[in-house]
């Protein structure tokens, strides 16, 4: 745990990896703090211009520790150093900081869509001008960061090795337990369930309020068990907080929440997708608890805008829509192809996936399932993924023969060769959505001025 807060403006503090998604939104809180803020990327992008913007000094080819740096924040990717300043990961960093400003943590935990959850959550409590540390391009967040007035601070919460356990939560919204990191965990979710209870009740500073979905409360019962100074929350269907969905259509999803049969609240999400409901309602109990009313919550989350890579239009006309996501799970990709059933129920749905990881193998079979639900599905290729602990060079031809298994059309397709354009009835009304990790951008790209270009489109963006 970092050391007793002290005034932190005016120290320097230098960031190895500036441009990365979990580096970022800690620098950011470090400038709006009045720290002296440097940093450096092995290259150049959109988070490292905003800072340059800010006035901030980006060093772009290596990785430094520049003279009279007090602190440095690093990614885990970069190895340790003896020596100089003093080194700490970026969320003991973002505790630390967030200490010094008396600010109270709300940490948001799961396997997968904490980004998302948190940017709902960092919404719905904006009466009450929460501070914000989430690791996506949030709109209204310099690069996920913001050091505000509130006592609160809401904090994407990410597990792998540990990292969360430098966070001391008041509360914690537990998301989801499916397999992830197996690297890290194992496989299956036991290694998962064992670390995540751990941090609900290990000392030093155990929250005293856990929100989560009812069947991530049954899997950390066993592990819960006894614990009384937890105070939990469930949601769900048959939960202490019950979802009733009213209204679903392209805009997006109205519903209830009850507090053991008592009707607590009516909302409305703006974005299409099912899945964003269970992460609002974790985000809604928290703020009741909070004591936000109804209606400011109601018009705060009227206000919510999804992240950059969660369903963004890169091109909308009345023959092409051009979605761009960072679904790199399997049950993303099938929310992701449910939220544009929602969005567009009248195209044809085609879904480009580069779900490739150098760590990990992808289970080929689950991802079958979850693609099966588009009407055409291209499976780019494994690339640069093809190392040793990471994915077979062939595994995108399996996994294109695995979906046609499953009854869906399925191509293997190379960015810049002819695209497998589907015939027949709504094919001159098209998604094309791309998904994968954001190494795959530049391939992505490629596939999208590509298919613009097919369709003889104006090549021009939607924002």
């Amino acid at each position: 745990m970092p050391d007793s807060p002290r005034p932190l403006a005016g120290r320097h503090v230098h960031f190895n990896g500036l441009g990365g998604k979990g580096i970022a939104p800690a620098a950011a809180l470090a400038h709006q703090a009045g720290m002296r803020v440097t940093g450096d990327d092995l290259a150049d992008n959109h988070r490292t211009t905003a800072f340059t913007a800010e006035g901030i000094s980006v060093t772009l080819g290596a990785n430094t520790s520049p003279q009279g740096a007090e602190y440095l924040v690093a990614t885990g990717a970069l190895p340790r150093q003896m020596g100089g300043p003093r080194r700490m990961a970026r969320l003991e960093f973002v505790q630390h900081l967030l200490a010094a400003h008396d600010k109270k943590l709300i940490a948001v935990a799961g396997s997968l869509g904490k980004s998302t959850a948190a940017a709902l959550l960092h919404r719905v409590l904006t009466p009450l001008a929460p501070s914000a540390y989430i690791g996506a391009d949030v709109p209204g967040l310099l690069c996920g960061g913001r050091l505000a007035a509130g006592e609160w601070a809401v904090v994407e919460a990410c597990e792998y090795q540990g990292a969360y356990r430098a966070l001391a939560p008041e509360i914690v919204i537990a998301l989801n337990l499916v397999q992830n990191h197996e690297d890290d965990f194992g496989p299956g979710t036991a290694g998962f369930e064992r670390s995540l209870a751990s941090f609900l009740t290990d000392p030093p500073a155990p929250p005293r309020l856990a929100v989560m979905p009812e069947d991530v409360a049954a899997l950390l019962a066993p592990r819960l068990a006894g614990n009384s100074s937890l105070m939990l929350e469930t949601v769900g269907e048959d939960a202490d907080w019950t979802i009733d969905i009213t209204g679903v259509d392209p805009t997006g999803t109205t519903f209830h929440l009850a507090r053991h049969g008592t009707h607590a609240g009516t909302w409305c999400i703006p974005a299409p997708g099912r899945h964003l409901v269970t992460a609002a309602a974790c985000a809604l109990v928290t703020s009741l608890h909070l004591g936000v009313a109804l209606a400011d919550s109601a018009d705060a989350l009227a206000g919510f805008r999804l992240p950059r890579r969660r369903m963004s239009t890169m091109h909308h006309d009345d023959r092409l829509v051009l979605i761009d996501d960072n679904a790199r799970q399997p049950g993303q990709a099938a929310a992701l192809l449910q939220a544009l059933r929602q969005a567009h129920p009248d195209r044809h749905l085609v879904i480009a996936v580069a779900p490739w990881g150098r760590k990990n193998q992808r289970d080929l079979g689950a991802w079958a399932l979850g693609l099966s639900e588009a009407d055409t599905v291209w499976v780019l290729p494994v690339g640069d993924a093809a190392v040793p602990g990471g994915e077979a060079p062939d595994a995108d031809v399996r996994l294109a023969e695995l979906i046609r298994l499953e009854g869906t059309s399925a191509y293997t397709v190379r960015p810049g060769s002819d695209l497998p354009l589907p015939t027949g009835r709504r094919a001159d009304s098209l998604v094309v959505a791309t998904a994968g990790y954001d190494a795959s951008l530049k391939t992505f790209s490629v596939l999208h001025d590509q298919t613009i270009a097919a369709f003889g489109a104006d090549p021009a963006p939607v924002a």
